[in-house]
């Protein structure tokens, strides 16, 4: 397969962590199976990230489907960093033997990603900001969705 650096080598910083996010935005037309921006080498348990910025930070790895390389300790991780890393939906998505395509912004910025996997449609959020926030999802607005009269949501990072 191929896969392109989208960025220098990683930090264990938010402001890294959004701006390769938002790098990587520009490549994402080219990501098909065998084809993957590397997004760098992951940053769970490294640095002062927040369990939430890991969180997202694992989540955007994967619905943008860049090479999983966990750069850490991995006997030093807490309970919380393990589930992280073991989501098994997002590591669904991410290597979806169907659906190779990541997750693509639907409204204008890199805020609110759609994709498609086995298990059905996705939407993916990300809060930038360094405080909690809320966020809300117009589902008619979401492509995959629009076709659709009800739907089933699902937090497929808490439950």
């Amino acid at each position: 397969g191929h896969m392109w650096r989208l960025s220098g080598d990683s930090s264990a910083s938010w402001s890294y962590i959004t701006s390769i996010i938002q790098q990587a935005v520009y490549y994402i037309n080219y990501v098909q199976f065998y084809a993957h921006g590397d997004m760098d080498m992951m940053e769970i348990g490294n640095g002062a990230l927040t369990i939430q910025e890991q969180r997202t930070h694992f989540a955007a790895w994967c619905f943008l489907k860049s090479p999983i390389l966990l750069g850490t300790d991995l006997s030093k991780l807490s309970t919380d960093q393990l589930a992280i890393i073991k989501n098994k939906e997002l590591l669904a998505f991410s290597q979806d033997t169907t659906y190779g395509a990541a997750a693509k912004p639907y409204v204008s910025g890199f805020t609110y990603f759609s994709g498609t996997s086995t298990a059905g449609a996705h939407v993916f959020m990300i809060n930038y900001n360094s405080t909690a926030g809320s966020m809300t999802v117009n589902f008619s607005a979401v492509p995959e969705l629009q076709s659709k009269t009800s739907w089933k949501v699902h937090d497929m990072v808490s439950d």
